[in-house]
């Protein structure tokens, strides 16, 4: 293994970063169109909004109006926009990482940012669903409208990857202050 010349990041190491990088930001941009793309065909199809409303609500309806349709869609940009900016997040992480700059600030940053989002979204989630079924249910007669609340296991899942990777980018800002520190000393 070779070191290169400027920053001592053997080249090995440094093109499977590259390589490692450029794979996932595909993946991420991928993710960006399905989420995108999927988001508005549920909602522009309205079986498919039926679908996702039983899912993400737990409410059973045979029929939607066109202004229950378009404020679902209107409140599903929230959960899908924390969802881009996660990804837009993991963009920047990975951009640093193809640079071979892994405990740079701005990778640390990107890092904490995807992390909290992940945690947002955890605690979005919930409360996304709960208010989907009061406006899937808000045209109904009084005493026939909903509000259901659930906390899935995907919730618990979210919450628990989020802490651990906000715990990990605490750690990993720590052990970069440390060396910077260290490195001064000699």
């Amino acid at each position: 293994m070779t070191d290169s010349s400027h920053d001592g990041v053997p080249d090995e190491l440094r093109l499977r970063l590259r390589r490692m990088a450029l794979l996932v930001r595909v993946l991420i941009v991928i993710g960006a169109l399905l989420a995108a793309g999927c988001t508005a065909w549920v909602w522009v199809v309205p079986g498919h909004a039926h679908s996702h409303v039983k899912e993400a609500a737990d409410v059973d309806i045979d029929q939607m109006a066109l202004h229950t349709q378009v404020l679902g869609g209107l409140w599903t940009l929230l959960p899908v926009g924390i969802a881009l900016l996660a990804l837009q997040r993991l963009w920047r992480l990975f951009g640093e990482y193809a640079q071979a700059r892994v405990f740079s600030q701005r990778a640390l940053l990107a890092l904490r940012g995807f992390a909290r989002c992940v945690l947002t979204l955890a605690f979005v989630s919930p409360v996304y669903g709960a208010l989907l079924s009061v406006i899937v249910t808000f045209d109904r007669r009084p005493g026939t409208r909903e509000l259901n609340l659930q906390f899935t296991s995907g919730d618990f899942a979210m919450l628990l990857i989020g802490a651990v990777l906000l715990a990990i980018a605490s750690v990993m800002a720590e052990a970069a202050r440390v060396a910077e520190d260290n490195a001064g000393f000699v």
